[in-house]
């Protein structure tokens, strides 16, 4: 049994905060947690909102990202590739070290709430220190245990989830790309118009589904 805890973070070095202060109403939900290059520093999110110029003008003012990029966007819901700036101080790294991993982060009303799976409740309470030491505002919301399992995959099968992950890593996404349609197909040992299937509809299952994400059973500590 894993211990799950649901927690309210706030500081102004955590990843985005000046956009979703400035942006309250857009809904900001962190991808690829897992996928994240340590020594690239880059993300993935999708955001819904009503107002995508107002978004991008605060992600062009702030100092916690860089190089934003526009992926994908269907349905008033876009995807976006973000590098992380040295200001930042990154949850993440210290929840696997921890031997947890995040299952979800999402803005609300310009705060982060991230769900976590650790080991054990001393897991979580190392990670309440990690905060504290690091001026982040932590707040807990709901603790209980469940049967370990991996961060939902939002609608994506197993070669998709494969599919964009290998992309993401080899820099297929990024711009100028690093790899091209070609080279990506031989990694994965596709044809090039299998590669480019896969990726459209994978896009498409994540946008989809990321924003809609049913809970399994959970029992309470």
């Amino acid at each position: 049994m894993f211990v799950i805890a649901e927690l309210a973070l706030s500081s102004p070095t955590l990843v985005l905060t000046p956009t979703i202060e400035a942006n309250p109403s857009a809904q900001v939900r962190i991808q690829f947690q897992p996928a994240m290059d340590p020594e690239r520093r880059r993300f993935f999110v999708l955001v819904e909102g009503p107002d995508f110029d107002a978004f991008d003008d605060a992600l062009d003012d702030d100092y916690t990202v860089a190089e934003p990029t526009v992926l994908a966007e269907q349905d008033g819901v876009r995807m976006y590739r973000l590098g992380l700036t040295e200001d930042v101080i990154a949850v993440t790294p210290m929840v696997t070290e921890l031997g947890g991993m995040v299952l979800e982060m999402h803005s609300t009303g310009g705060v982060w709430f991230v769900k976590l799976q650790v080991p054990d409740r001393d897991a979580l309470a190392d990670f309440r220190e990690f905060c504290i030491d690091s001026g982040i505002e932590y707040r807990l919301e709901r603790l209980y245990r469940t049967e370990p399992t991996r961060s939902d995959d939002h609608g994506l099968t197993d070669q998709q989830r494969e599919t964009l992950l290998t992309a993401a890593r080899e820099g297929y996404f990024d711009v100028p790309r690093s790899t091209s349609q070609a080279e990506l197909a031989a990694e994965l040992g596709v044809s090039d118009s299998a590669v480019s299937q896969r990726v459209r509809r994978a896009v498409a299952a994540l946008i989809d589904g990321a924003l809609s994400v049913d809970e399994p059973p959970e029992r309470r500590v």
